[in-house]
């Protein structure tokens, strides 16, 4: 039995492969790693298997946010299973230093005092969850770190305009966590 999914990382960017999205059709996602914390789709091609022609059907079938959600699932488990032979293909590029339960509770329970600090972990969180969940991160966030949605989107509006988080592609939920955000999550 062949397995549904394939990953091969080489570098800074990392393949996923998809086996059983289309019949008779192989899926890839070429995701890359951008920065310590994030990695981006940057490709995603069909390929014939068995000379069958690709119909308009089967691409409507595709739904391309829950297969970057899956490849970046798919990436993580992958990961976690050698995470010293996926360091050393990957050079190191994807760093493991935040606990993100422990993040989430510090936000949630206000101890974070420094705004600096607070808005950098905001936006770590922030684009982690909007990669998660794309339709309303707003609320989500809301329910998650126990704060009012307006006092959300205001967090989200000072974190975007105070550079925190660089505007993504146009069409794309999240962004790109700044210079200014890395530095101090790095320093966590």
């Amino acid at each position: 039995m062949r397995k549904s999914i394939n990953i091969i990382p080489k570098g800074k960017y990392i393949k996923v492969e998809f086996y059983k999205v289309l019949k008779n059709h192989l899926i890839i996602l070429i995701f890359e790693i951008v920065n310590p914390y994030q990695m981006i789709c940057t490709s995603l091609k069909i390929e014939n298997i068995n000379d069958f022609e690709l119909s308009s059907t089967q691409i409507r079938q595709i739904n391309t946010h829950t297969l970057i959600k899956r490849g970046l699932k798919s990436i993580n488990s992958y990961k976690k299973i050698d995470k010293f032979e996926f360091n050393k293909i990957t050079k190191g590029r994807l760093k493991e230093n935040i606990n993100y339960k422990k993040i989430l509770k510090d936000v949630k329970e206000r101890n974070i005092k420094d705004r600096h600090k607070f808005l950098s972990i905001y936006s770590y969180i922030y684009q982690y969850e909007s990669r998660n969940y794309g339709d309303n991160v707003s609320k989500r966030l809301s329910e998650l770190l126990n704060y009012s949605e307006g006092y959300i989107k205001n967090l989200t509006k000072e974190a975007f305009s105070k550079n925190y988080i660089n505007k993504n592609s146009k069409g794309v939920s999240g962004g790109l966590l700044s210079k200014k955000s890395l530095d101090t999550l790095i320093s966590l």
